[in-house]
Formats: C-alpha cells, sequence, structure tokens
C-alpha cells in the first residue's frame, strides 16, 4: 500500500544526542507527569483569560 496523496507528520527530530534525550526520559516521574496532564485539563484556554476591551462602535 502506498499513501500517495495523504499529508503525513514528518518524523520526530530532537536537537540532543540519544544518550542525553534518554537521560532525561528515565529522569521523569510518572506521578508528576499525571499531574501536570490533569493540571492542564482544568486550565482555562489562553484566549479566555486575556479580558479585552470592547470594540468601540463607528456610530
Amino acid at each position: 500500500m502506498t499513501n500517495k496523496g495523504k499529508k503525513m507528520e514528518p518524523p520526530l527530530k530532537l536537537d540532543m544526542s540519544f544518550g542525553e534525550a534518554l537521560g532525561r526520559f528515565v529522569q521523569t516521574v510518572p506521578k508528576e507527569v499525571d499531574e501536570s496532564i490533569e493540571r492542564s485539563k482544568t486550565k482555562k484556554p489562553p484566549q479566555d483569560a486575556i479580558q479585552r476591551r470592547p470594540r468601540k462602535s463607528k456610530d
């Protein structure tokens, strides 16, 4: 099968060596990752946090 005509994501590229990436991965604490995911689900989107002045009508 070929994927002609389908858009595909480019391959993942890192700006660090494999050893450094692996070291960072090993240092992660699963509990902290889970907490971070839950926090991100409860945060308001950035556009809701910005208070903007109402537009002035041209009338």
